[in-house]
């Protein structure tokens, strides 16, 4: 593929956007998303003998959205024939608090997303004398997780040169309460979905804006 897109999903404050601003080069666009004042970052990068679209996604805390930013994540990383769907997606967090961005990495992958992980910001580690256990975290993850620092440039270019990689397979440990196994079959019938996940979210959320009631009635 010669213009993968690649999308950068994250908390708030990991340093997502500088990390954008690194990996581009400033060579980015600012606008909003078509009819909503979300802003809308999209950049480019040539290596790896191609060029890349890099998208620098809204900060959101979960997959299930609970806020206009948070729906057009969900949107551009679920609806299958978005524009702006992601080849790979760069989950970023920093050393401060893994447990949110673990979370958002497993959400992603439970939704069938190849996703890789970026420990952001990887010199506070240090400074606030925090201890991450790489390969127990790589084992936890099912991926390679990058160490990156965002203010000077340390370790961007191990994750360019990772755009291309298939993340290895990844299986959840997510069950359907048994209490709701009954619906989330009926649902399945009515608008099968790439995933079980897919259907738990939706039934969730109560609305999917890209799911047409013709596509429900399939």
């Amino acid at each position: 593929m010669n213009n993968p897109i690649i999308a950068l999903l994250g908390n708030p404050n990991v340093g997502k956007t500088s990390l954008f601003n690194r990996i581009t080069k400033l060579n980015q666009k600012v606008g909003n998303y078509p009819g909503i004042t979300v802003e809308k970052r999209e950049g480019s990068l040539t290596a790896n003998n191609k060029t890349y679209k890099i998208i620098d996604l809204p900060g959101t805390y979960t997959l299930f959205p609970n806020s206009l930013d948070e729906e057009v994540v969900f949107n551009i990383l679920v609806d299958q024939q978005h524009k702006l769907k992601p080849n790979l997606i760069v989950v970023v967090g920093e050393p401060s608090n893994l447990k949110r961005s673990i979370i958002l990495y497993q959400q992603a992958r439970e939704l069938g997303l190849p996703a890789i992980f970026v420990i952001n910001m990887i010199d506070e580690a240090t400074t606030k004398g925090i201890q991450i256990d790489i390969p127990k975290l790589e084992s936890l993850l099912k991926t390679k997780v990058f160490l990156t620092n965002a203010r000077n440039g340390e370790g961007i270019d191990k994750l360019i040169k990772a755009f291309d990689s298939i993340p290895p397979l990844y299986i959840g440990n997510f069950s359907i309460p048994a209490q709701y196994v009954t619906p989330v079959e009926e649902a399945k019938k009515l608008f099968p979905l790439e995933h079980e996940y897919n259907t738990w979210q939706y039934l969730a959320k109560g609305n999917v804006e890209f799911l047409s009631e013709e596509k429900i009635m399939l």
